[in-house]
């Protein structure tokens, strides 16, 4: 996995966001939230890297145009938030299933990042057989272990026979739906 290309952080009175994004191949990846949480991850298949680093150059405009300035950490692997009204209409608009992304190995976070609530370990992996390709982000704060898993294939009949077996199969351990 690349760094971040763009970290960017706004304040607005008592509000404190992040927005942060990289492109691998012809996938755009988008990380916001609010500072000291994980935020949300959404990812776009935009099939050709000339499409996506025109698509992170857009919304990185659309960004600084709404106050938000490069942030001083240049972009590791700490996570923050940014979920205000004015902000997840726009979001929810750009999220679609995740690809595949590269892997890489779990980390710890400095000392000081895992106090704020933000990830002490992070990892990102990825499963690509063939037609089904799975990519996970895993992050522990505190108590907390958070998943959060996209697998792609290579029909929607195959995705929704994988829907099925997932729901089955979560279903089957004691997972109810919500």
């Amino acid at each position: 996995m690349s760094d971040w290309a763009v970290h960017l952080e706004v304040e607005e009175g008592s509000s404190s966001k992040f927005w942060r994004a990289r492109v691998e191949g012809g996938t755009l990846y988008v990380n916001y939230g609010k500072i000291g949480t994980n935020g949300q991850t959404q990812v776009k298949d935009l099939g050709a890297p000339e499409a996506a680093k025109k698509e992170l150059d857009k919304l990185e405009r659309e960004k600084r145009r709404k106050g938000y300035q490069d942030a001083g950490g240049g972009g590791g692997d700490d996570a923050g938030g940014d979920d205000e009204a004015d902000d997840e209409a726009e979001e929810d608009e750009e999220e679609e299933d995740e690809a595949a992304a590269p892997k890489k190995k779990a980390k710890a976070a400095p000392a000081a990042a895992a106090a704020g609530g933000r990830p002490a370990l992070e990892a990102r992996l990825a499963l690509d057989q063939g037609g089904r390709k799975i990519a996970t982000h895993l992050s522990l704060a505190g108590a907390t272990v958070r998943m959060d898993a996209v697998e792609t294939y290579a029909s929607p009949e195959e995705a929704r026979k994988a829907y099925y077996r997932l729901l089955a199969t979560l279903a089957g351990e004691g997972h109810e739906e919500r």
